[in-house]
C-alpha cells in the first residue's frame, strides 16, 4: 500500500502546490461511488425532488428575518402623504381666497396644487424591522450549513433524516456557521455596494471602469467559493481561514463545474422573472421563487461543488479499493459524526 504522502503527490494541481503540508491527510469518509455527470444531475434532480423542495421550505422559513428586510428595501412600512408639489401653494391660495382671482393666478394655482406623494419613513416601525433584520447575521449561516448537510447526503446517495440531519448539524457546527454566515453576509453586501458605485460611475472616470470590472470578477469567484464554504464547513474540521482559502481554491479548481451551476441559477432567475413581469403568471413566479428557487439553487451549488471536494481533499487518502490510508486510519472522528480522520490543512 502506498504511502498518504505519495499518493497526494501522484498529480500536480493548484491544491497541492499551496497546500505543501502532506502528512495531515483531508478524508473524512469512505469515498462513495456516485455518478456526478451532467446527466446524472437530471436523474438525481428527479428521485430528491421532494426532499429539494423541504430544504427551501426551511431555508426560507428559517431565514425569516430575511423578510423584515425585504419590507424595508420595499418600502411596506413607509407613511405616505399627499402634498402640492410647489412652495408658493400658500401664497397663491391665500391670494385667490381674498379676491376674485384672475386668470394667470388662477393657472399658477392649478399648476401648484397638483399633488404629488411624499414618503416618509415610520421611525419607532423602522427601528425594530431594522433590529429584526439584524437576526438574520445569526440565522443564515447555521441554516445554510443544515442545508448543506442534507443536500450532501443526497447528492452521496445516503439515507436522509430530514429535521434530524439539519437540527444536529446546527449544533455541531453552530459557532463556525454563525462566524461564516456573518462573513458571507458582510462581503456580500460590500461588495454588491462597490458593483453599483462602480457601474453608477464607470463611464466617467477609468478608474471607476476598472474597479467596475474588477468588482465583477471578485464576485464571481466569491459567488463560486460559496459552493463550498459551509460544505468544508460541515465536513471537514478546518479553521474559519482555511475554509475561506480553500473555497477560493476550489472556485478554480472546479470552475467548469462551477460555472454550469451558475448558469442554471440565473436560468432559473430569468424563469422567476419572466412569470412574474407577465402578471397572468405572476403567481405562479412568486411561488417558484419560494417553494423551488432556493432548493434548487442550493442542490445545483452541491452537486457541482462535492465531486470537487471528493477529488482533492478525500480520495487522495483511500486506496484502491477503497479501503482509508493507514495513516488516515490514525487520525480521530470527524465533526459530522463519520469515521474518518480529522484535517488539519486543507
Amino acid at each position: 500500500m502506498k504511502g498518504c504522502c505519495d499518493l497526494a503527490k501522484k498529480k500536480w494541481n493548484l491544491y497541492n502546490l499551496i497546500n505543501r503540508d502532506k502528512d495531515r491527510p483531508d478524508a473524512v469518509e469512505s469515498p462513495d461511488v456516485v455518478n456526478l455527470t451532467f446527466r446524472g444531475f437530471f436523474k438525481l434532480f428527479g428521485r430528491k425532488l421532494s426532499t429539494i423542495i423541504s430544504v427551501d421550505m426551511m431555508f426560507v422559513l428559517f431565514n425569516f428575518p430575511a423578510f423584515f428586510g425585504l419590507a424595508i428595501f420595499i418600502g411596506a412600512i413607509n407613511d405616505y402623504s399627499l402634498s402640492p408639489q410647489n412652495l408658493s401653494f400658500a401664497n397663491i391660495y391665500g391670494a385667490m381666497a381674498g379676491r376674485n382671482a384672475d386668470p394667470l393666478t388662477s393657472v399658477k394655482f392649478a399648476i401648484s396644487s397638483s399633488p404629488i406623494t411624499e414618503n416618509e419613513f415610520n421611525i419607532p416601525l423602522l427601528i425594530v424591522f431594522i433590529a429584526l433584520t439584524c437576526l438574520l447575521l445569526f440565522t443564515f449561516g447555521p441554516v445554510n450549513c443544515g442545508c448543506a448537510h442534507i443536500l450532501r447526503s443526497a447528492v452521496r446517495r445516503n439515507p436522509i433524516f430530514l429535521f434530524k440531519d439539519f437540527f444536529g448539524t446546527i449544533r455541531k457546527n453552530l459557532r463556525q456557521s454563525i462566524i461564516l454566515g456573518i462573513f458571507d453576509l458582510l462581503f456580500t453586501v460590500v461588495l454588491g455596494y462597490d458593483i453599483l458605485i462602480f457601474f453608477q460611475n464607470y463611464a466617467y472616470s477609468f478608474i471607476y471602469t476598472v474597479g467596475f470590472f474588477f468588482s465583477l470578477g471578485v464576485a464571481l469567484i466569491y459567488t463560486f467559493a460559496r459552493a463550498y464554504m459551509y460544505l468544508l464547513c460541515i465536513t471537514f474540521d478546518l479553521s474559519i481561514f482555511k475554509i475561506i482559502k480553500n473555497s477560493v481554491i476550489f472556485a478554480f479548481l472546479g470552475f467548469k463545474r462551477n460555472f454550469m451551476a451558475l448558469f442554471g441559477q440565473i436560468f432559473m432567475i430569468v424563469l422567476i422573472y419572466l412569470l412574474i413581469s407577465t402578471g397572468v403568471l405572476a403567481a405562479l413566479g412568486i411561488m417558484l421563487a419560494l417553494m423551488l428557487y432556493w432548493g434548487i439553487a442550493l442542490f445545483m451549488s452541491y452537486y457541482a461543488s462535492y465531486k470537487v471536494v471528493k477529488t482533492y481533499m478525500i480520495d487522495p487518502y483511500y486506496d484502491e479499493d477503497g479501503k482509508l490510508l493507514e495513516k488516515a486510519e490514525e487520525r480521530p472522528d470527524t465533526t459530522d459524526g463519520e469515521p474518518g480522520p480529522e484535517p488539519e490543512e486543507a
